[in-house]
């Protein structure tokens, strides 16, 4: 997995999400239920969330600087295995990788109508 400052990332096109009470909670495309609980994870899912274009782990390792005041290896350490573990999960994909799904598939639109 690369994770350059120039490699982009988002949230799974065909993976649906609801933020509830400070906790987030996302089914993916095989129907997997995924609870994240952690400030931490719900901050840097929020960021995938939040950005169509897709983030940086620059940017979500200069997210956990400034909201936790962490030193910068930690930091990277941490967002390193968090986008390790959405992609793995489902819950995240590479932006780059994302095109196949484009804006107007049927796993776009099912999920743009599950998270209204």
């Amino acid at each position: 997995m690369m994770t350059t400052a120039q490699h982009r990332y988002r949230l799974h096109p065909q993976a649906a999400h609801r933020k509830v009470a400070g906790e987030v909670f996302v089914v993916t495309g095989d129907r997997a239920f995924h609870r994240l609980q952690a400030a931490t994870a719900v901050d840097l899912f929020d960021a995938l969330a939040q950005s169509a274009a897709g983030v940086s782990a620059q940017e979500l390792s200069a997210l956990l600087v400034e909201k936790y005041a962490v030193g910068e290896d930690e930091a990277q350490r941490d967002v390193a295995e968090f986008l390790a573990t959405v992609q793995a999960r489902q819950l995240a994909v590479s932006a780059a990788d994302s095109g196949s799904f484009g804006p107007d598939s049927p796993q776009a639109v099912a999920q743009a109508k599950v998270t209204q």
